[in-house]
């Protein structure tokens, strides 16, 4: 029996339940707005969260990972999400389309200016299940 569009978007709303996105530090060179990624590492684990990176907040850990922009089939970047954004491989995702300054001592909120370090704050939330792209 063939799907129809109800059951597709249900199916698709099924395969992102649990799936939620949330925060995570990226280079700000790596940084494109509104930009659709997927995971293509499990954690890496010789790679470590550079140093900024959730300063001042207390046991504060990460899940570095890899992605893949898909608009641009060779350009990779490094994610460090917080552990509990649950980031998953086979789920395209779409990042923010602001970012904040890791150095908040001279309120740059991102956006529109420079950000003083080289780490920025970004948020992401999940678009589909990666086998509809």
């Amino acid at each position: 029996m063939m799907g129809n569009e109800n059951s597709d978007i249900t199916a698709n709303e099924e395969a992102l339940q649990g799936i939620e996105g949330g925060e995570a530090y990226m280079f700000q060179n790596q940084f494109f707005p509104e930009g659709e990624f997927h995971v293509v590492s499990t954690q890496l684990q010789n790679i470590p969260t550079p140093g900024g990176v959730g300063e001042g907040q207390f046991l504060t850990e990460f899940n570095n990972r890899l992605i893949q922009y898909t608009n641009a089939k060779n350009t990779f970047a490094f994610f460090f999400p917080y552990a509990d954004a649950e980031v998953s491989q086979g789920v395209l995702y779409r990042l923010g389309g602001d970012w904040e300054d890791i150095n908040e001592d001279g309120g740059g909120d991102g956006g529109g200016e420079t950000p003083r370090s080289n780490l920025i704050n970004v948020t992401f939330e999940p678009v589909r299940a990666e086998d509809e792209f």
